[in-house]
């Protein structure tokens, strides 16, 4: 290292070369021949993400050991949160993953060997001895706070190369290198400040095998914050679209993606795409900043009932930067038909409603009397079940994507209890004509968000609302 710069401390607790960590960090497609992830979306909320890892140990000599001779595999960086129903194995039987303890060390062994070579002795040190540990061990909750301070001590480092290159004390090869020797170190960084290590210790004995290691565990999916109600009412008119991670994307030489969504939606359309520009602002992001289509399955466009899609990507750099976007639409089963069929019916008994009201003469024979009280028995029973199929636990992919369809059936079983009300209530004709005015407004607005589902479907089925429209603004 020039600079008098020396190498940095290893961790007591483990055996590592620096040399050997940096180099399967950077190079994992050299040793990881396939990554395949399946995230599972299940009808009662979880989200369970499934990774699967073709692992060639005869590709790379030697591993990092701990210091039982144990092998120490960093096969991905997993964001910063607990591991929930967490399990892995090796070929088929338990291993164990690294602690929090000797993660974070494993971690600053490698920051600490990706210092740019070009820092002065001094500069480096405080970054090993106080930046380094500040950043990797910083809690999920205060990680933007240490990154914030890590950027301002870059802004500085920065200075101070720069100044050695104006003065020229750097060799033009060590000037030449700086740029990218340093944007690789703030970039590494940045993901082990937000992520951590996550390291497979397998027996001394899988050294020149190839294995296949597998873990799997619950995560929170997301939608995002509660839209503002402009944006929902937005959304009645337009289909759902959601994101799927893409967890260390380039950590092999060939990457898989499938993703089970419940039964209660449809999947449309998945692709991969990249960013051009840096990421896109606000919680869902803007699409005007895709730049390019990585992967996309087509398969799910031609099958009505699709629940599965499946990517297959190749990456070509150590940090590329990559999500999955899916457009969904309500299924034509369940709360899709039951509304379709809910409005239909209570259209029908509100226009024979309507007819006896005009042509009492004509329809009803004489001493009938309306209201009765059965009919206030009978809606408020049919307003129950209407209301009662919202109380089901769902994922939240399918709340956000049926939000428009229950908006429905909360009205109609408003327009329910409305008429109950007014097949009881005895009315002046002209509170009558008003409530009857609020009851139809009512039931026009669910009709409209009903018939609203199957024009979105037909828009998307005609190819509206694709990828390619969304990137065109």
């Amino acid at each position: 290292m020039s600079l008098g710069q020396v190498p940095p401390p290893e961790p007591e607790r483990l055996s590592v070369d620096v040399d050997v960590l940096r180099a399967l960090f950077l190079s994992p497609a050299d040793w990881i021949h396939r990554r395949v992830e399946a995230v599972e979306m299940s009808p009662d909320g979880v989200t369970r993400r499934k990774v699967s890892l073709d692992v060639d140990l005869a590709a790379a000599a030697p591993w990092p050991t701990d210091a039982s001779g144990r092998l120490l595999l960093p096969v991905t960086i997993q964001t910063k949160q607990p591991l929930r129903h967490f399990d892995a194995t090796c070929d088929g039987d338990p291993v164990p993953v690294l602690t929090t303890e000797d993660n974070g060390a494993l971690a600053e062994l490698l920051l600490r060997g990706l210092v740019p070579e070009q820092l002065p002795l001094e500069e480096a040190q405080q970054l090993a001895e106080r930046s380094i540990p500040d950043l990797v061990h910083a809690p999920q909750l205060l990680v933007e706070d240490a990154l914030d301070g890590f950027w301002a001590v870059c802004e500085r480092l920065r200075a101070v190369v720069q100044d050695l290159i104006d003065r020229d004390r750097l060799t033009p090869e060590d000037a030449a290198h700086w740029e990218g020797d340093f944007a690789l170190f703030t970039t590494v960084a940045d993901q082990l400040a937000r992520g951590f290590l996550l390291t497979f210790v397998l027996p001394a004995d899988a050294d020149g095998r190839r294995v296949l290691l597998k873990y799997a565990m619950d995560e929170e999916y997301s939608a995002g914050p509660l839209p503002r109600v402009r944006d929902r009412l937005r959304h009645c008119w337009m289909p759902w679209v959601g994101r799927v991670g893409l967890h260390d994307l380039a950590s092999c030489r060939s990457f898989h993606l499938e993703v089970t969504v419940p039964a209660e939606v449809r999947l449309h359309e998945f692709s991969a795409l990249s960013f051009e520009g840096g990421r896109p602002s606000g919680p869902m992001g803007s699409h005007r900043a895709v730049d390019l289509v990585l992967a996309e399955d087509r398969a799910v466009q031609r099958w009505p009932g699709a629940v599965r899609g499946h990517l297959a990507l190749r990456p070509t750099s150590r940090f590329d930067d990559a999500f999955c976007e899916m457009v969904l639409l309500p299924a034509r089963q369940g709360i899709t038909a039951f509304a379709s069929v809910a409005v239909s019916v209570i259209t029908a008994v509100l226009v024979l409603v309507g007819l006896v009201s005009v042509f009492p003469g004509n329809v009803l024979a004489g001493g009938w009397q309306v209201p009765s009280a059965a009919t206030s028995i009978v809606m408020s029973v049919v307003a129950v079940l209407l209301s009662w199929i919202n109380r089901q636990p769902e994922h939240d992919i399918a709340v956000r994507v049926l939000r428009p369809l229950r908006y429905a059936l909360n009205l109609e079983a408003v327009v329910m209890l409305l008429l109950a009300g007014a097949a009881s209530v005895p009315l002046t004709p002209v509170a009558s004509a008003a409530y009857w005015f609020l009851l139809v407004l009512a039931h026009l607005v669910s009709l409209v968000l009903v018939a609203r589902t199957w024009h979105v479907r037909r828009s998307v089925d005609g190819g509206r609302f694709s990828a390619r429209e969304r990137r065109r603004g």
